[in-house]
């Protein structure tokens, strides 16, 4: 049951958000899907051990190639893939904006837990990543935008907001359940707690379905066709960029599944708030968005099951 709980929740999700997306719009007004992150990570840190992540020169070559496939080359994957496919201009913002941003703040770490992978190495990537996905992020887009879309001036991004963002959601829940776990003494915590996570991250999926409802009804279904082969077709290519650099570096297997889903995941809120603050017309573009969180989380949740059933 816990091998297949995250993919078959994800559908239900969609389900719901499709034709009951009333409790999905209340909890995003209760700012539902931060407290699903702060709940993720306070369990996160509570389920960690007191052995970590050394940061030494092999941490440094998996941070290095970890930026190097998600903040560089995921951009170019995005661009070559959006333009083999012809996708209008809206949808290729869309796929441009969901490429460069930085990994998922909550679900690369549930997968990578659901998969039996290294966490503390999945919240160490997640988090600096995510740092330097801040600075890497305005020039990146922009150019890739400016190779195909015709865009009005440079891309904006509130750097400081997002950096307490990851402050207030990430580390601090992070650190409180590490803290709770180390104050209260306990030596083995229960497997079960992966259900919290997977069940917030289900949760996350259908707040954010619920709320753009009306746009998935506004969109052909040939644009739907296109967009659903460009957001698997990016994904896939990710997992084997990272899956191949797990074997140049010789990774252990525990490592390997937290680049391979880390990297490879791409954040769904930094990319709406990009999004929202392009100053043109970008139509339909938070469909590919919202498409290749859902498609990522679906294709990884079913990868990590399969992982950790053959482990």
């Amino acid at each position: 049951m816990r091998q297949y709980f995250l993919p078959v929740g994800l559908i239900i999700a969609a389900i719901f958000a499709l034709t009951i997306p009333q409790a999905g719009i209340v909890l995003a007004n209760y700012n539902g899907v931060k407290l699903t992150i702060i709940i993720i990570f306070l369990v996160s840190g509570y389920q960690s051990g007191t052995t970590g992540v050394p940061l030494n020169k092999s941490f440094l070559h998996i941070f290095l190639t970890a930026a190097i496939i998600s903040l560089v080359l995921a951009p170019i994957l995005g661009l070559a893939v959006g333009s083999l496919l012809a996708l209008p201009p809206a949808l290729l913002i869309g796929l441009l904006i969901i490429c460069t941003v930085p990994p998922t703040l909550s679900s690369g770490i549930v997968i990578t837990g659901v998969s039996g992978g290294n966490t503390v190495l999945a919240l160490l990537l997640t988090i600096s990543l995510n740092l330097l996905g801040i600075l890497t992020l305005p020039p990146i887009l922009h150019l890739c935008l400016k190779v195909r879309v015709p865009v009005t001036g440079p891309v904006a991004l509130d750097q400081w907001s997002l950096f307490s963002t990851m402050v207030l959601l990430v580390l601090l829940p992070f650190m409180l359940g590490k803290t709770l776990r180390t104050v209260l003494k306990k030596q083995k915590v229960s497997a079960n707690w992966s259900y919290v996570n997977s069940s917030c991250v289900i949760i996350a999926v259908y707040i954010s379905l619920a709320v753009s409802r009306q746009e998935f009804f506004q969109t052909n279904t040939g644009q739907y066709v296109a967009v659903f082969l460009s957001v698997s077709l990016v994904h896939v290519l990710l997992l084997a960029l990272n899956y191949q650099a797990a074997k140049w570096l010789e990774l252990t297997l525990e490592d390997s599944k937290a680049l391979l889903f880390v990297a490879s995941q791409k954040t769904l809120p930094v990319s709406l708030a990009v999004l929202a603050g392009l100053h043109q017309d970008t139509g339909n573009a938070v469909i590919v968005c919202l498409l290749f969180h859902f498609t990522q989380l679906f294709i990884d949740s079913v990868v990590a099951s399969r992982l950790r059933a053959r482990a």
